[in-house]
């Protein structure tokens, strides 16, 4: 009997040591790694991983197009990643969405974005996981045509409504604007990050995750 609690005890602190660590990424293109090279392997999810190593499991769950508004054209609650990531009981949840709710066809809606925003920190802090969740400051956008996703309503309008809800929420906040705001050859279709944009990224990410608890 001795014999056996030691090896039960022996394989629960084996286990217990060797626990994985499960990132979920939510958010739009620039999270599914829409124009990126080999996505699969170069968005920055999945450079994550290699920075995270064995350890962690990273989780892609972005969807191309979604907006953080519950009300936008294209609704990221609505989708069935987003089902799959709370059904995941993650223990850290990367949040990065807010650049499709700049649009023109959007932001009539931002006075809903911080209520919007709380529900969705709700949804993964009411997980039996009670995740450690991160949000990211949108991207910077170089497009020009103003109907589209335009850095100044990113700016003035989106990263302050962030901030708002990561204080009141007590959650974290990463900026991934200031990131490559002087990097517009990293852009080249002036919104999604390439491969290098997207590695960027995912340094930040893990020097977050791993440094500043």
């Amino acid at each position: 009997m001795k014999k056996l609690f030691s090896l039960l005890l022996a394989l629960c602190l084996y286990t217990t040591s060797n626990a994985v660590t499960k990132v979920a990424c939510i958010g739009a293109s620039i999270t599914y790694g829409a124009t990126v090279k080999n996505r699969e392997q170069n968005s920055f999810p999945a450079q994550l991983q290699k920075y995270l190593g064995n350890t962690y499991a990273v989780e892609n769950y972005g969807v191309s197009g979604r907006t953080l508004l519950r009300n936008g054209d294209a609704p990221y609650h609505k989708t069935n990643e987003y089902q799959k990531a709370l059904q995941s009981n993650p223990d850290i949840v990367i949040i990065d969405l807010g650049g499709n709710d700049s649009k023109l066809i959007n932001r009539s809606r931002l006075n809903e974005y911080e209520e919007d925003y709380r529900t969705m920190i709700k949804s993964f802090k009411d997980l039996p996981s009670h995740p450690r969740i991160i949000l990211l400051l949108p991207v910077v956008s170089f497009v020009t045509d103003t109907t589209g996703i335009w850095d100044p309503v990113i700016v003035k309008n989106i990263i302050p409504k962030i901030k708002n809800v990561a204080y009141e929420n007590k959650v974290e906040v990463l900026d991934m604007h200031v990131l490559l705001v002087n990097k517009p050859a990293l852009m080249p279709d002036k919104i999604h990050p390439d491969v290098e944009g997207s590695r960027i990224m995912a340094k930040r990410i893990y020097r977050k995750i791993k440094f500043s608890k």
